[in-house]
Protein backbone atom coordinates (compact mmCIF):
# COMPACT_ATOMS: atom_id res chain seq x y z
CA UNK A 1 0.00 0.00 0.00
CA UNK A 2 2.86 2.40 0.80
CA UNK A 3 4.50 1.68 -2.57
CA UNK A 4 1.50 2.97 -4.52
CA UNK A 5 1.12 6.18 -2.44
CA UNK A 6 3.17 9.32 -1.90
CA UNK A 7 4.16 11.14 1.26
CA UNK A 8 3.10 14.55 -0.05
CA UNK A 9 0.37 15.16 -2.63
CA UNK A 10 1.29 17.35 -5.61
CA UNK A 11 -1.81 16.71 -7.74
CA UNK A 12 -5.06 16.82 -5.70
CA UNK A 13 -7.63 14.05 -5.58
CA UNK A 14 -10.83 15.09 -7.37
CA UNK A 15 -14.22 14.04 -5.99
CA UNK A 16 -17.27 14.68 -8.18
CA UNK A 17 -20.62 14.03 -6.47
CA UNK A 18 -23.90 14.02 -8.40
CA UNK A 19 -27.08 14.48 -6.38
CA UNK A 20 -30.20 12.46 -7.14
CA UNK A 21 -32.33 14.42 -9.64
CA UNK A 22 -35.94 15.26 -8.85
CA UNK A 23 -38.81 14.98 -11.26
CA UNK A 24 -38.61 18.67 -12.20
CA UNK A 25 -34.90 19.37 -11.86
CA UNK A 26 -31.71 17.95 -13.29
CA UNK A 27 -29.00 16.40 -11.17
CA UNK A 28 -26.69 18.84 -9.41
CA UNK A 29 -22.94 18.27 -9.32
CA UNK A 30 -20.32 19.17 -6.75
CA UNK A 31 -16.59 18.85 -7.58
CA UNK A 32 -14.05 19.11 -4.77
CA UNK A 33 -10.22 18.88 -4.68
CA UNK A 34 -8.28 17.37 -1.76
CA UNK A 35 -4.55 17.30 -1.02
CA UNK A 36 -4.65 15.99 2.57
CA UNK A 37 -6.55 13.40 4.57
CA UNK A 38 -8.08 15.84 7.07
CA UNK A 39 -10.04 17.86 4.51
CA UNK A 40 -11.09 14.68 2.70
CA UNK A 41 -12.33 13.12 5.94
CA UNK A 42 -14.28 16.26 6.81
CA UNK A 43 -15.97 16.29 3.41
CA UNK A 44 -16.88 12.60 3.40
CA UNK A 45 -18.40 12.88 6.86
CA UNK A 46 -20.49 15.93 5.95
CA UNK A 47 -24.02 15.77 4.60
CA UNK A 48 -22.81 16.89 1.16
CA UNK A 49 -20.30 14.07 1.12
CA UNK A 50 -22.91 11.43 1.98
CA UNK A 51 -25.80 12.46 -0.27
CA UNK A 52 -25.17 11.47 -3.90
CA UNK A 53 -26.47 9.18 -6.61
CA UNK A 54 -23.12 8.84 -8.36
CA UNK A 55 -19.62 9.74 -7.19
CA UNK A 56 -16.40 9.89 -9.20
CA UNK A 57 -13.11 9.74 -7.28
CA UNK A 58 -10.32 10.58 -9.70
CA UNK A 59 -6.70 9.89 -8.69
CA UNK A 60 -3.75 10.38 -11.00
CA UNK A 61 -0.03 9.77 -11.25
CA UNK A 62 2.43 12.56 -12.05
CA UNK A 63 3.74 10.28 -14.80
CA UNK A 64 3.46 6.62 -15.73
CA UNK A 65 6.44 5.59 -13.59
CA UNK A 66 5.37 7.27 -10.37
CA UNK A 67 2.96 6.26 -7.57
CA UNK A 68 -0.57 7.55 -7.16
CA UNK A 69 -1.00 11.12 -5.98
CA UNK A 70 -2.54 10.41 -2.58
CA UNK A 71 -1.25 9.38 0.80
CA UNK A 72 -1.81 5.95 2.32
CA UNK A 73 -4.13 7.49 4.93
CA UNK A 74 -6.24 9.08 2.18
CA UNK A 75 -6.47 5.76 0.36
CA UNK A 76 -7.53 3.97 3.56
CA UNK A 77 -10.12 6.67 4.17
CA UNK A 78 -11.58 6.28 0.66
CA UNK A 79 -11.76 2.51 1.07
CA UNK A 80 -13.39 2.64 4.50
CA UNK A 81 -15.93 5.36 3.69
CA UNK A 82 -17.11 3.76 0.45
CA UNK A 83 -16.83 0.08 1.32
CA UNK A 84 -14.41 -0.98 -1.43
CA UNK A 85 -13.39 -4.64 -1.25
CA UNK A 86 -9.90 -6.02 -0.72
CA UNK A 87 -9.66 -6.51 -4.51
CA UNK A 88 -8.89 -2.80 -4.76
CA UNK A 89 -5.40 -3.56 -3.43
CA UNK A 90 -4.69 -5.49 -6.65
CA UNK A 91 -5.75 -2.47 -8.67
CA UNK A 92 -3.64 0.07 -6.78
CA UNK A 93 -0.64 -2.28 -6.68
CA UNK A 94 -0.05 -1.59 -10.39
CA UNK A 95 0.96 2.02 -9.63
CA UNK A 96 4.41 2.32 -8.07
CA UNK A 97 7.82 3.85 -8.70
CA UNK A 98 9.65 2.17 -11.58
CA UNK A 99 13.06 2.45 -13.19
CA UNK A 100 12.36 0.23 -16.19
CA UNK A 101 9.50 -1.51 -18.00
CA UNK A 102 8.33 -3.77 -15.18
CA UNK A 103 4.98 -5.51 -15.83
CA UNK A 104 4.63 -3.56 -19.05
CA UNK A 105 2.21 -6.10 -20.52
CA UNK A 106 0.30 -6.94 -17.33
CA UNK A 107 -3.35 -5.95 -16.91
CA UNK A 108 -5.51 -6.58 -13.86
CA UNK A 109 -8.27 -8.85 -15.18
CA UNK A 110 -11.98 -8.16 -14.86
CA UNK A 111 -12.77 -8.89 -11.21
CA UNK A 112 -16.30 -9.15 -9.81
CA UNK A 113 -17.26 -9.20 -6.14
CA UNK A 114 -20.56 -8.73 -4.26
CA UNK A 115 -21.49 -7.51 -0.78
CA UNK A 116 -25.23 -7.60 -0.14
CA UNK A 117 -26.89 -5.31 -2.69
CA UNK A 118 -23.52 -3.94 -3.79
CA UNK A 119 -21.73 -5.23 -6.89
CA UNK A 120 -18.12 -4.24 -7.52
CA UNK A 121 -16.14 -4.62 -10.74
CA UNK A 122 -12.56 -3.52 -11.37
CA UNK A 123 -9.92 -3.87 -14.06
CA UNK A 124 -7.06 -2.05 -15.78
CA UNK A 125 -6.58 -1.37 -19.47
CA UNK A 126 -3.40 -0.50 -21.33
CA UNK A 127 -3.46 1.49 -24.53
CA UNK A 128 -1.12 3.57 -26.73
CA UNK A 129 -1.07 7.35 -26.51
CA UNK A 130 0.74 9.73 -28.83
CA UNK A 131 2.89 12.36 -27.14
CA UNK A 132 2.76 15.33 -29.48
CA UNK A 133 5.54 17.21 -27.68
CA UNK A 134 8.02 14.39 -28.42
CA UNK A 135 6.22 12.94 -31.46
CA UNK A 136 6.36 9.37 -30.20
CA UNK A 137 4.03 6.73 -28.80
CA UNK A 138 3.83 5.58 -25.21
CA UNK A 139 1.87 2.79 -23.51
CA UNK A 140 -0.44 4.10 -20.76
CA UNK A 141 -2.43 2.38 -18.02
CA UNK A 142 -5.83 3.31 -16.59
CA UNK A 143 -7.60 1.51 -13.75
CA UNK A 144 -11.24 1.66 -12.72
CA UNK A 145 -13.22 0.29 -9.81
CA UNK A 146 -17.02 0.63 -9.97
CA UNK A 147 -19.39 -0.16 -7.07
CA UNK A 148 -23.08 -0.41 -7.95
CA UNK A 149 -26.00 -0.73 -5.53
CA UNK A 150 -28.62 -2.86 -7.26
CA UNK A 151 -31.40 -1.59 -4.96
CA UNK A 152 -30.78 2.18 -4.72
CA UNK A 153 -28.99 2.57 -8.09
CA UNK A 154 -26.17 4.37 -6.33
CA UNK A 155 -22.76 4.26 -8.02
CA UNK A 156 -19.20 4.90 -6.81
CA UNK A 157 -16.48 5.13 -9.45
CA UNK A 158 -12.77 5.14 -8.59
CA UNK A 159 -10.65 6.16 -11.57
CA UNK A 160 -6.84 5.82 -11.62
CA UNK A 161 -5.23 7.86 -14.39
CA UNK A 162 -1.60 7.76 -15.66
CA UNK A 163 -1.15 11.55 -15.60
CA UNK A 164 -2.95 14.76 -14.58
CA UNK A 165 -5.80 15.79 -16.90
CA UNK A 166 -5.62 12.50 -18.73
CA UNK A 167 -7.97 11.64 -21.55
CA UNK A 168 -9.60 8.99 -19.36
CA UNK A 169 -10.49 11.53 -16.69
CA UNK A 170 -11.69 14.12 -19.20
CA UNK A 171 -14.00 11.68 -21.01
CA UNK A 172 -15.51 10.17 -17.85
CA UNK A 173 -15.92 13.59 -16.22
CA UNK A 174 -17.59 14.97 -19.36
CA UNK A 175 -19.95 12.02 -19.54
CA UNK A 176 -21.00 12.27 -15.89
CA UNK A 177 -21.58 16.02 -16.03
CA UNK A 178 -23.57 16.00 -19.28
CA UNK A 179 -27.20 16.84 -18.43
CA UNK A 180 -28.59 14.49 -21.08
CA UNK A 181 -27.09 11.52 -19.20
CA UNK A 182 -28.92 12.37 -15.95
CA UNK A 183 -32.12 10.38 -15.63
CA UNK A 184 -33.78 8.39 -12.88
CA UNK A 185 -32.42 4.89 -12.44
CA UNK A 186 -29.26 5.36 -14.48
CA UNK A 187 -26.43 3.47 -12.80
CA UNK A 188 -23.80 5.03 -15.03
CA UNK A 189 -22.59 1.66 -16.31
CA UNK A 190 -22.21 3.21 -19.74
CA UNK A 191 -19.11 5.09 -18.56
CA UNK A 192 -17.14 1.86 -19.16
CA UNK A 193 -18.14 2.11 -22.80
CA UNK A 194 -17.04 5.77 -22.79
CA UNK A 195 -13.66 4.85 -21.31
CA UNK A 196 -13.00 2.11 -23.86
CA UNK A 197 -14.29 4.22 -26.72
CA UNK A 198 -11.75 6.92 -25.83
CA UNK A 199 -8.70 4.65 -26.07
CA UNK A 200 -9.36 1.63 -28.28
CA UNK A 201 -9.13 3.47 -31.65
CA UNK A 202 -5.55 4.45 -30.77
CA UNK A 203 -4.43 0.87 -31.45
CA UNK A 204 -5.11 1.35 -35.17
CA UNK A 205 -3.00 4.52 -35.27
CA UNK A 206 -0.28 2.79 -33.25
CA UNK A 207 -0.16 -0.16 -35.68
CA UNK A 208 -0.10 2.27 -38.58
CA UNK A 209 2.84 4.19 -37.10
CA UNK A 210 4.78 0.95 -36.53
CA UNK A 211 4.01 -0.20 -40.07
CA UNK A 212 5.24 3.14 -41.46
CA UNK A 213 8.49 2.56 -39.58
CA UNK A 214 8.74 -1.01 -40.83
CA UNK A 215 7.98 -0.62 -44.56
CA UNK A 216 11.16 1.30 -45.61
CA UNK A 217 13.34 -1.33 -43.95
CA UNK A 218 11.27 -4.15 -45.44
CA UNK A 219 11.36 -2.74 -48.99
CA UNK A 220 15.12 -2.25 -48.80
CA UNK A 221 15.62 -5.74 -47.38
CA UNK A 222 13.69 -7.47 -50.17
CA UNK A 223 15.47 -5.38 -52.86
CA UNK A 224 18.97 -6.28 -51.66
CA UNK A 225 21.39 -8.51 -53.59
CA UNK A 226 24.27 -10.35 -51.96
CA UNK A 227 26.78 -9.62 -54.72
CA UNK A 228 26.14 -5.86 -54.55
CA UNK A 229 26.97 -3.31 -51.83
CA UNK A 230 24.38 -3.56 -49.05
CA UNK A 231 22.27 -0.51 -48.23
CA UNK A 232 21.26 -1.95 -44.86
CA UNK A 233 23.14 -3.39 -41.93
CA UNK A 234 22.94 -4.44 -38.32
CA UNK A 235 21.31 -1.16 -37.27
CA UNK A 236 18.25 -2.08 -39.34
CA UNK A 237 18.29 -5.58 -37.88
CA UNK A 238 18.20 -4.08 -34.39
CA UNK A 239 15.28 -1.83 -35.44
CA UNK A 240 13.37 -4.87 -36.71
CA UNK A 241 13.94 -6.67 -33.41
CA UNK A 242 12.55 -3.64 -31.58
CA UNK A 243 9.46 -3.62 -33.82
CA UNK A 244 8.97 -7.34 -33.28
CA UNK A 245 8.98 -6.83 -29.50
CA UNK A 246 6.52 -3.94 -29.89
CA UNK A 247 4.07 -6.03 -31.90
CA UNK A 248 4.41 -8.89 -29.45
CA UNK A 249 3.38 -6.57 -26.62
CA UNK A 250 0.57 -5.18 -28.76
CA UNK A 251 -0.97 -8.60 -29.34
CA UNK A 252 -0.84 -9.34 -25.61
CA UNK A 253 -2.48 -6.05 -24.58
CA UNK A 254 -5.17 -6.11 -27.27
CA UNK A 255 -6.02 -9.71 -26.40
CA UNK A 256 -6.36 -8.68 -22.75
CA UNK A 257 -8.75 -5.86 -23.74
CA UNK A 258 -10.77 -8.28 -25.86
CA UNK A 259 -11.19 -10.61 -22.88
CA UNK A 260 -12.26 -7.61 -20.78
CA UNK A 261 -14.97 -6.73 -23.29
CA UNK A 262 -16.25 -10.30 -23.22
CA UNK A 263 -16.47 -10.08 -19.43
CA UNK A 264 -18.33 -6.73 -19.57
CA UNK A 265 -20.86 -8.11 -22.05
CA UNK A 266 -21.33 -11.19 -19.87
CA UNK A 267 -21.79 -9.01 -16.78
CA UNK A 268 -24.40 -6.91 -18.56
CA UNK A 269 -26.34 -10.04 -19.54
CA UNK A 270 -26.03 -11.57 -16.06
CA UNK A 271 -27.33 -8.41 -14.37
CA UNK A 272 -29.83 -6.87 -16.77
CA UNK A 273 -31.27 -4.61 -14.03
CA UNK A 274 -28.00 -2.64 -13.94
CA UNK A 275 -29.45 -0.57 -16.78
CA UNK A 276 -33.22 -0.47 -16.28
CA UNK A 277 -33.92 0.85 -19.77
CA UNK A 278 -34.05 -1.99 -22.30
CA UNK A 279 -33.35 0.31 -25.20
CA UNK A 280 -30.25 1.74 -23.53
CA UNK A 281 -29.15 -1.70 -22.38
CA UNK A 282 -29.36 -3.09 -25.91
CA UNK A 283 -27.51 -0.10 -27.31
CA UNK A 284 -24.80 -0.48 -24.68
CA UNK A 285 -24.48 -4.21 -25.37
CA UNK A 286 -24.15 -3.61 -29.12
CA UNK A 287 -21.53 -0.92 -28.52
CA UNK A 288 -19.42 -3.23 -26.33
CA UNK A 289 -19.69 -6.01 -28.93
CA UNK A 290 -18.58 -3.59 -31.64
CA UNK A 291 -15.54 -2.70 -29.52
CA UNK A 292 -14.85 -6.43 -29.23
CA UNK A 293 -14.95 -6.78 -33.02
CA UNK A 294 -12.58 -3.84 -33.40
CA UNK A 295 -10.20 -5.50 -30.93
CA UNK A 296 -10.26 -8.61 -33.10
CA UNK A 297 -9.36 -6.47 -36.11
CA UNK A 298 -6.51 -4.72 -34.28
CA UNK A 299 -5.23 -8.05 -33.00
CA UNK A 300 -5.33 -9.59 -36.48
CA UNK A 301 -3.46 -6.60 -37.91
CA UNK A 302 -0.82 -6.73 -35.18
CA UNK A 303 -0.29 -10.47 -35.69
CA UNK A 304 0.08 -9.98 -39.45
CA UNK A 305 2.62 -7.19 -38.97
CA UNK A 306 4.51 -9.24 -36.38
CA UNK A 307 4.84 -12.13 -38.83
CA UNK A 308 6.00 -9.77 -41.56
CA UNK A 309 8.61 -8.27 -39.24
CA UNK A 310 9.81 -11.76 -38.29
CA UNK A 311 10.13 -12.73 -41.98
CA UNK A 312 12.01 -9.52 -42.84
CA UNK A 313 14.24 -9.91 -39.80
CA UNK A 314 15.11 -13.48 -40.73
CA UNK A 315 15.76 -12.49 -44.35
CA UNK A 316 18.00 -9.61 -43.30
CA UNK A 317 19.93 -11.82 -40.87
CA UNK A 318 20.45 -14.42 -43.61
CA UNK A 319 21.45 -11.72 -46.11
CA UNK A 320 24.04 -10.28 -43.75
CA UNK A 321 25.34 -13.77 -42.99
CA UNK A 322 25.60 -14.69 -46.70
CA UNK A 323 27.24 -11.33 -47.42
CA UNK A 324 29.84 -12.02 -44.75
CA UNK A 325 30.46 -15.41 -46.36
CA UNK A 326 30.91 -13.78 -49.78
CA UNK A 327 33.41 -11.31 -48.32
CA UNK A 328 35.21 -14.17 -46.55
CA UNK A 329 35.41 -16.14 -49.80
CA UNK A 330 36.82 -13.11 -51.60
CA UNK A 331 39.41 -12.66 -48.89
CA UNK A 332 40.28 -16.35 -49.04
CA UNK A 333 40.78 -16.02 -52.80
CA UNK A 334 43.06 -13.03 -52.30
CA UNK A 335 45.01 -14.89 -49.63
CA UNK A 336 45.37 -17.86 -51.99
CA UNK A 337 46.85 -15.59 -54.69
CA UNK A 338 49.20 -14.08 -52.13
CA UNK A 339 50.26 -17.55 -50.99
CA UNK A 340 50.98 -18.55 -54.58
CA UNK A 341 53.07 -15.42 -55.03
CA UNK A 342 54.92 -16.14 -51.79
CA UNK A 343 55.62 -19.71 -52.89
CA UNK A 344 56.94 -18.47 -56.25
CA UNK A 345 59.17 -15.87 -54.61
CA UNK A 346 60.43 -18.43 -52.08
CA UNK A 347 61.28 -20.86 -54.92
CA UNK A 348 63.24 -18.18 -56.77
CA UNK A 349 65.05 -17.35 -53.53
CA UNK A 350 66.04 -20.99 -53.03
CA UNK A 351 67.31 -21.16 -56.60
CA UNK A 352 69.37 -17.97 -56.53
CA UNK A 353 70.42 -18.05 -52.85
CA UNK A 354 73.45 -20.47 -53.35
CA UNK A 355 74.77 -18.50 -56.31
CA UNK A 356 74.34 -15.23 -54.43
CA UNK A 357 76.13 -16.65 -51.39
CA UNK A 358 79.06 -17.95 -53.43
CA UNK A 359 79.44 -14.65 -55.28
CA UNK A 360 79.26 -12.67 -52.06
CA UNK A 361 81.66 -14.99 -50.22
CA UNK A 362 84.40 -14.83 -52.83
CA UNK A 363 83.87 -11.12 -53.31
CA UNK A 364 85.03 -10.41 -49.76
CA UNK A 365 88.46 -8.87 -48.99
CA UNK A 366 89.52 -12.09 -47.30
CA UNK A 367 90.52 -13.46 -50.70
CA UNK A 368 92.95 -12.24 -53.32
CA UNK A 369 94.01 -13.50 -56.77
CA UNK A 370 97.65 -14.51 -57.14
CA UNK A 371 97.87 -13.96 -60.88
CA UNK A 372 101.49 -15.09 -61.39
CA UNK A 373 100.73 -18.42 -59.79
CA UNK A 374 97.08 -18.52 -60.91
CA UNK A 375 95.91 -19.14 -57.33
CA UNK A 376 93.45 -17.67 -54.90
CA UNK A 377 95.14 -16.55 -51.72
CA UNK A 378 93.14 -16.57 -48.44
CA UNK A 379 94.07 -14.33 -45.53
CA UNK A 380 94.71 -15.75 -42.09
CA UNK A 381 91.89 -13.49 -40.66
CA UNK A 382 89.16 -15.65 -42.32
CA UNK A 383 88.34 -17.04 -38.86
CA UNK A 384 86.72 -13.68 -37.96
CA UNK A 385 84.08 -14.21 -40.65
CA UNK A 386 83.46 -17.81 -39.62
CA UNK A 387 83.14 -17.04 -35.91
CA UNK A 388 80.95 -13.98 -36.52
CA UNK A 389 78.66 -15.85 -38.88
CA UNK A 390 78.33 -18.76 -36.45
CA UNK A 391 77.53 -16.48 -33.49
CA UNK A 392 74.93 -14.44 -35.39
CA UNK A 393 73.35 -17.64 -36.69
CA UNK A 394 73.00 -19.04 -33.17
CA UNK A 395 71.60 -15.73 -31.84
CA UNK A 396 69.05 -15.57 -34.69
CA UNK A 397 67.85 -19.14 -34.09
CA UNK A 398 67.50 -18.54 -30.34
CA UNK A 399 65.61 -15.29 -30.92
CA UNK A 400 63.30 -17.05 -33.37
CA UNK A 401 62.36 -19.77 -30.87
CA UNK A 402 61.86 -17.14 -28.17
CA UNK A 403 59.41 -15.26 -30.40
CA UNK A 404 57.44 -18.47 -31.00
CA UNK A 405 56.83 -18.77 -27.27
CA UNK A 406 56.34 -15.06 -26.53
CA UNK A 407 54.84 -13.69 -29.72
CA UNK A 408 52.35 -11.49 -27.82
CA UNK A 409 55.03 -9.67 -25.83
CA UNK A 410 56.74 -7.94 -28.74
CA UNK A 411 54.30 -8.01 -31.65
CA UNK A 412 51.28 -7.33 -29.39
CA UNK A 413 52.90 -4.02 -28.37
CA UNK A 414 54.00 -3.16 -31.88
CA UNK A 415 50.54 -3.84 -33.36
CA UNK A 416 48.44 -0.70 -34.02
CA UNK A 417 45.70 -0.03 -31.48
CA UNK A 418 42.34 0.18 -33.33
CA UNK A 419 39.38 1.55 -31.28
CA UNK A 420 36.28 -0.65 -31.06
CA UNK A 421 34.03 2.07 -32.51
CA UNK A 422 36.30 3.76 -34.99
CA UNK A 423 33.54 4.85 -37.33
CA UNK A 424 31.62 8.12 -36.98
CA UNK A 425 28.47 6.31 -35.83
CA UNK A 426 30.32 4.89 -32.82
CA UNK A 427 31.66 8.35 -32.04
CA UNK A 428 28.13 9.79 -32.15
CA UNK A 429 26.83 6.97 -29.92
CA UNK A 430 29.46 7.76 -27.30
CA UNK A 431 28.60 11.45 -27.37
CA UNK A 432 24.84 10.88 -27.15
CA UNK A 433 24.89 8.02 -24.66
CA UNK A 434 22.40 8.52 -21.81
CA UNK A 435 21.66 6.62 -18.66
CA UNK A 436 19.09 3.91 -19.41
CA UNK A 437 16.85 4.79 -16.51
CA UNK A 438 16.75 8.47 -17.55
CA UNK A 439 15.80 7.55 -21.11
CA UNK A 440 13.02 5.22 -20.01
CA UNK A 441 11.60 7.69 -17.51
CA UNK A 442 11.51 10.35 -20.23
CA UNK A 443 9.76 7.87 -22.53
CA UNK A 444 6.95 7.25 -20.05
CA UNK A 445 6.63 10.78 -18.69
Amino acid sequence: MDECCVASVKEPVQVLSLATPSSSQQASSDCQFFSDGASLDEYLCSSAGQSYSCRLISICQRNSWRPLQLTSSMLSLIIDKHGFSANLRDLTSCYYTKNNDLEDSFCVPFTLSSDGPWLEILYTIRYPEFKESEEEWSIRQTGICHRINTETRQSIVLLLSPKPKSKSHEKVYEYLTTPSNHYTGNTWFALHNVLLEAHLPAWRSFNKACEAEFLPISNTTFATYIDEPLRIGYDQLSALSSLEARFLKTTSLVASTAELLDELVGFLHAFPDIVNDNRRQNALGHSLKNHRRHCTSYLRSANCLKERVEAASQLLANTLSFRDQVIANEQNGNMLQLNKSAVFITTLTLIYAPASFVATFFGMNFFAMDQPNSQIVCTAMIWIYIVTTFVFTIVTVIFYYWLLRHDGVLFGRLAPKVPANADWKGFVRRLTKLDNSVEMQAYHS
